[in-house]
C-alpha cells in the first residue's frame, strides 16, 4: 500500500434478491466510525448487487453481516471468495448470528474474527489495531484465532451512548438504490427490556434498552428531511420503538410543533400502548395522526393466552390486542398485526383461539393487515433452548449448517416437538398471508382499492384476486390441506414479472412501456425493492 493511500475495508450485507433492498443500519453506523478513523469503506449489498460486483484489493479486513439462515451462506461465498484472492485478508464477521455463536463462527476456517455486539467502536479499535499489527487481545468486544489457531474471547465492550451517534450516516455507499427509496429509517433505541421466547434480545442484550433522547431523535429526523428531502419516515429498524411512551409522545408532539410535515411508520407492543392510552388518553392518538403516523405494526403472536403467557412470554394480554386494534380502526390508522403457529405445546384449539381474535380484530375493519408465520427457532432464544432440552430438536453445529439452515416446518420431519401432520398443516396456513385472507372482497374494485390504500405488497391483478377469494375460502372453512396453489402461483408471478421487467421494459417504446404501467397499475410493474420495500 502506497503511502498516500487511505487502507481500504469491504462491508458486506449477504442478503438475497428476494429478499431486495433494506437498509443494512448496523454495517452503515460501522462504516460511519471507520471513515471518521481514515479508512476508505466500500459496501456490497447482495439484496441488490451481485457477487460478480464484488472487487479484489488488498483490503484491511472485510466484514460480513450476518443473521441466521441464507444470509450465512451468501457471506460464506463471499469469504470464500475473498479469500480465495488472497488467504491473508481478514475476514470478520458481525451481527446477531455470530454474536450469539462466536465460538462455532470462529471454527469456520474461512473466519478470522468475530465482532461481538455492537460493532462502531470494536470496528474502529480493530482497524488501528491491524494497522499497526498489534495484538489482538488488547481489542475488547471481539474473539479471534491466535497464531496457534486456538480461540480466544475478549471482554465485552461498554455500551456507546446513543446521543453521541453523529446523523451523517454514509448512505451514499449503497449507491442509486438508497437514492430511488422512498423510505428513510431513523435509528432511535437499542434492546428491549421484554422477555419474548422467540427473540434473540434476551440473550444478546440482557433485556437492556437505551434510546437517543426526544430531542436528539427530532433534530435528527430534521437533519435528513433537508439533506435528503425524505417525507416518509421508518421506525422500524430497531427493537421496540415504543418502550418509552413518554419519549415516543415528546418526539411526536415536536414533530407537530416544528410543523414538519413528514410520513412515519413504526413497530409497537400492544402493552405498550395500552399503557400510552392509559398515561396520555386520546390524545396519544392524536398526537400519532397529526405527526404523519400512517402504519403501524404489531406482534400479537398468538390467541391462546395459555401460550402467550407460559411457552411465549409475551407479557401482553388478549384484550388489550383487543382494545388496541378498537383504537387504531376508530382513529383511521392503518395497522398490521402478526401472529405465529408451532409453537411447542401448542394445540388445534390453541390455534384456533388465534383464529377468533384475528376475526374478533378484522370484523368490519378495513384498516388492518393480518399475517400468520411459523415458528422459526433461533439459535440461543429460549424457545430454541426448550426445543433442544425437552423435545430432542437437533441444531446446526456449524457456520455451513447454519447457512443451510430452513424453517423447521418446511422440513416436517425436523419438527420435533409436534406431529408432523401439524406442522404441515402450520405451513398451509402460513401460506394465507400471501393474500388478504381476512378480508371479504365483493369485487374485483373492492380488493384493488384495498391493496393500494392499504399493503401495496400484493399484487393488484385480476388472479391475485381470484387467490385472495380462495385462501378466503380455505381459511373460513378451515381447509388447510394440499394448500399448493400460492405455489404454483408465485412461480406464475416470476415469470409475469420476468416478462415486464427484462422483455417488455427491454424491448418496448419508453412511452408504451408507460402507457401499460398506467393502465395495469404500478404496483403490478414495480419491484419491491424499487418502491423502499423489504423492511
Amino acid at each position: 500500500m502506497k503511502e498516500t493511500e487511505k487502507p481500504k475495508v469491504l462491508l458486506v450485507y449477504p442478503g438475497s434478491k428476494s429478499m431486495g433492498f433494506t437498509f443494512p443500519m448496523g454495517l452503515l453506523y460501522v462504516a460511519q466510525a471507520l471513515q471518521k478513523a481514515g479508512i476508505e469503506v466500500t459496501m456490497l449489498h447482495l439484496g441488490v448487487d451481485s457477487l460478480s460486483d464484488l472487487k479484489f484489493t488488498n483490503y484491511l479486513f472485510v466484514g460480513i453481516s450476518m443473521l441466521t439462515g441464507e444470509i450465512v451462506s451468501n457471506g460464506l461465498e463471499v469469504a470464500r471468495m475473498v479469500k480465495g484472492y488472497d488467504s491473508r485478508i481478514p475476514v470478520v464477521l458481525g451481527g446477531v448470528h455470530p454474536s450469539l455463536l462466536p465460538e462455532e463462527s470462529l471454527e469456520n476456517a474461512l473466519v478470522d474474527i468475530v465482532v461481538i455486539g455492537e460493532g462502531e467502536r470494536t470496528a474502529q479499535e480493530l482497524a488501528e489495531c491491524l494497522l499497526a499489527k498489534g495484538d489482538l487481545a488488547s481489542v475488547k468486544g471481539i474473539g479471534y484465532k491466535d497464531p496457534d489457531k486456538k480461540i480466544r474471547i475478549n471482554p465485552k465492550r461498554e455500551l456507546i451512548d446513543l446521543d453521541e451517534l453523529e446523523f451523517d450516516v454514509p448512505y451514499e455507499l449503497l449507491g442509486r438504490h438508497f437514492y430511488n427509496s422512498f423510505t428513510m429509517p431513523v435509528h432511535t433505541s437499542r434492546g428491549c427490556p421484554y422477555r419474548c421466547g422467540f427473540c434473540y434480545n434476551p440473550v444478546l442484550n440482557k433485556r437492556r434498552y437505551r434510546s437517543k433522547s426526544a430531542a436528539r431523535v427530532v433534530a435528527e429526523i430534521e437533519y435528513l428531511h433537508r439533506k435528503y428531502g425524505v417525507f416518509n419516515f421508518n421506525f422500524d429498524y430497531e427493537d421496540e420503538f415504543f418502550v418509552d411512551p413518554k419519549r415516543a409522545y415528546e418526539i411526536f408532539k415536536s414533530v407537530i410543533e416544528k410543523g414538519l410535515k413528514i410520513q412515519w411508520s413504526a413497530f409497537c407492543r400492544f402493552n405498550t400502548f395500552d399503557k400510552a392510552i392509559e398515561r396520555f388518553g386520546d390524545d396519544f392518538l392524536e398526537v400519532l395522526k397529526k405527526s404523519g403516523c400512517y402504519y403501524m405494526s404489531f406482534g400479537a403472536e398468538s390467541g391462546s393466552q395459555r401460550l402467550l403467557d407460559d411457552v411465549i412470554l409475551k407479557d401482553i394480554k388478549v384484550e388489550q390486542v383487543v382494545r388496541t386494534i378498537d383504537r387504531m380502526k376508530r382513529a383511521g390508522l392503518m395497522h398490521r398485526v402478526s401472529f405465529i403457529c408451532c409453537f411447542p405445546t401448542e394445540t388445534p384449539d390453541d390455534l384456533e383461539e388465534s383464529f377468533r381474535l384475528i376475526d374478533r380484530i378484522s370484523r368490519d375493519n378495513d384498516k388492518i393487515v393480518l399475517g400468520i408465520f411459523r415458528l422459526v427457532p433461533l439459535p440461543g432464544t429460549m424457545i430454541y433452548e426448550r426445543l433442544k432440552k425437552e423435545h430432542g430438536f437437533k441444531s446446526p453445529a456449524s457456520l455451513e449448517e447454519w447457512g443451510r439452515y430452513k424453517i423447521p416446518s418446511e422440513s416436517f420431519e425436523d419438527v420435533t416437538w409436534l406431529p408432523g401432520d401439524y406442522a404441515r398443516m402450520c405451513h398451509n396456513i402460513s401460506l394465507l398471508s400471501n393474500y388478504p385472507f381476512h378480508q371479504d372482497f365483493r369485487s374485483y374494485g373492492e380488493y384493488r382499492r384495498f391493496v393500494y390504500n392499504i399493503d401495496s405488497s400484493y399484487g393488484t391483478g385480476y388472479l391475485d384476486y381470484l387467490m385472495a377469494r380462495l385462501q378466503r375460502w380455505r381459511y373460513r372453512n378451515r381447509r388447510f390441506g394440499f394448500n399448493v396453489e400460492p405455489l404454483i402461483f408465485n412461480r406464475f408471478i416470476e415469470a409475469r414479472m420476468f416478462a415486464k421487467r427484462y422483455i417488455l421494459k427491454k424491448y418496448l417504446p419508453a412511452f408504451a412501456y408507460e402507457l401499460l404501467k398506467k393502465r395495469f397499475g404500478k404496483h403490478s410493474w414495480t419491484f419491491r425493492e424499487e418502491a423502499g420495500g423489504g423492511n
